[in-house]
């Protein structure tokens, strides 16, 4: 078991419950009266009929007496059950349900016009509508504007002078947008967690790590392979924060930025694998960053030179990333180093266990993902934004404390915030596991309309703030009302799960049973070339029967 290998003396937190007999973590389904598994803390969600005869009417133990006579042993609790899809269920979940399989030939004609298409993820459900002839041409114009830009680069370099600068594509980060919120959602419930929970093998000549079940490299065929087992560690959330005086080392956020780079370097030099994990940025009261970050600490002692004697001594990961962070960050006063040593990080096990699944994980990094009393962790303080003035007359950008122009002398200019904090989230080392699958345009109406429906009965509301102005005075009064929360309300959308594929399996067994569509769906053979624009239009007449024909 995971207890045997854990000093349970050293995890805060964890100790209590082992020696209490208490179950650690969400979801206990050995327990009576516990929450099945797949079920999130707080859902109301209703226990499903069982299959097969119903029970025997009889006496039923109570919750109580069967708690009191039971008999488990320290080594016998699990501390952390992790319930995360791999690759190979993802895309046998996908399989499942009724879609159009493309041959993939050079002759395969591509259609105009929105694709429905369904992504099954470890933690997303998603329904979405995708034109793949369009996404292409601008793929291509993309292409050809970099093309264009490298063509201009060379001309300026030819004569001597510097090239100009791109124009930024993106605008100035001051706070963090809903829209962010949402696609960190989206993007950690995608994610495979395998590489950091479980078993996996890296390829000793191209470096391409693959699942354990494989005997060759996928990229290059070879045999020869390093072996990584990660499921014998607990996962615990690490807390980086800087010192009262943080502007000092962090007047920046590429500054906080590299801060992190280099804890990552030397992470891996240190411990011999690289860090791996979803992190997160928010920002205290008084305006520092400190960064959130979700990984499997390593168990054993690596060696470090000791801040007060410079003596080489033997540390576990705890006094490690306190004695690293503390030298990264390197702040000039004594005292304000003493303190960032004593309390400048947290690991903290007992919110690891916590993430079970993709859409914990999620939740969890976006808790404060409504306007709340932490609302102010994502709010950029003003130190970091470098506010300057661009005229408008010559375009010249000039310090804000100066009047007017001191190339033209204009007194026209707008304002303009050059530096920001950059990404608010990110993940190191994991990559989405995403199954995609071109559906028929009355399987994807009728799945947009499952999710409506099954998301609406979970009854799950919001405040929102509603403006009422009065006729007589026309004052604007603002008043806070509940109303319902909506998702896929044109069809369309995305839904965060515990199991991905074992609701995309319950949903595929719907679309089968109300369609009458088997498992064999309608293949799009290659067409030849038209001879003339009749011809093209019944070849194109024909596939299109073809694709949308339902046996």
């Amino acid at each position: 078991m995971i207890t045997d290998q854990i000093d349970t003396a050293t995890i805060p937190g964890l100790r209590r419950h082992v020696e209490t007999g208490a179950a650690v973590g969400p979801g206990r389904p050995w327990r009576a009266g516990g929450r099945r598994h797949g079920q999130a803390d707080g859902s109301t969600a209703r226990e499903p009929e069982p299959f097969g005869p119903a029970p025997a009417p009889g006496l039923v133990p109570c919750a109580i007496s069967v708690r009191e006579h039971e008999q488990l042993n320290d080594h016998e609790l699990p501390i952390w059950r992790p319930a995360f899809p791999g690759p190979e269920l993802v895309g046998a979940a996908a399989d499942l349900i009724p879609h159009i399989r493309d041959d993939g030939g050079r002759d395969t004609v591509t259609r105009e016009g929105p694709r429905w298409q369904i992504v099954v993820s470890p933690g997303v459900i998603r329904v979405q509508t995708r034109d793949v002839a369009r996404a292409e041409r601008t793929r291509e114009r993309a292409a050809e504007a970099r093309r264009r830009e490298i063509d201009m680069r060379v001309t300026w370099t030819a004569n001597g002078e510097a090239a100009p600068e791109p124009l930024p594509t993106r605008g100035t980060i001051f706070a963090w947008s809903p829209k962010s919120r949402a696609r960190m959602v989206a993007r950690l419930s995608d994610l495979d967690y395998n590489r950091l929970y479980g078993q996996y093998r890296i390829c000793s000549d191209c470096g391409t790590d693959y699942a354990d079940h494989r005997f060759t490299c996928p990229g290059c065929r070879s045999p020869r392979f390093v072996a990584v087992d990660r499921s014998g560690r607990l996962p615990a959330m690490i807390t980086l924060t800087y010192p009262g005086d943080w502007l000092t080392v962090a007047p920046t956020a590429e500054s906080a930025k590299r801060h992190f780079w280099a804890l990552c370097k030397r992470y891996e030099r240190a411990w011999g694998e690289p860090l791996i994990g979803p992190w997160k940025q928010e920002f205290q009261r008084r305006g520092a960053p400190h960064l959130h970050l979700s990984t499997t600490p390593p168990m054993g002692f690596t060696s470090i030179n000791d801040p007060h004697t410079g003596q080489p001594r033997m540390v576990d990961f705890r006094q490690w990333l306190s004695i690293t962070w503390a030298d990264i960050v390197a702040h000039p006063d004594a005292e304000q180093r003493r303190r960032h040593l004593a309390a400048g990080t947290g690991v903290d096990y007992a919110e690891g266990i916590k993430l079970t699944d993709p859409r914990r994980m999620a939740i969890y990094f976006a808790k404060y993902g409504a306007a709340g009393a932490k609302e102010y962790q994502h709010r950029v303080p003003r130190e970091w934004l470098t506010t300057s003035l661009v005229c408008d007359d010559c375009g010249c950008e000039f310090d804000e404390d100066r009047d007017e122009c001191p190339e033209c002398g204009s007194i026209d200019a707008q304002v303009l915030d050059t530096v920001g904090a950059g990404r608010f989230w990110g993940y190191r080392g994991l990559r989405p596991a995403l199954a995609v699958r071109d559906l028929t345009p009355d399987v994807g109406i009728a799945a947009g309309r499952v999710m409506r429906r099954w998301y609406r009965s979970k009854q799950l509301t919001k405040k929102v703030r509603r403006v009422r102005v009065e006729q007589d005075t026309g004052r604007a009064r603002y008043r806070s009302t509940t109303v319902r929360k909506q998702l896929f309300v044109h069809g369309r959308g995305f839904a965060t799960v515990n199991d991905g594929p074992a609701f995309a399996s319950q949903l595929a067994r719907y679309l089968s049973s109300s369609h009458q569509i088997g498992a064999k769906a309608p293949v799009l053979a290659p067409t030849s070339a038209p001879a003339s624009t009749m011809d093209m239009c019944q070849n194109l007449a024909e596939l299109r029967e073809q694709r949308y024909a339902l046996p």
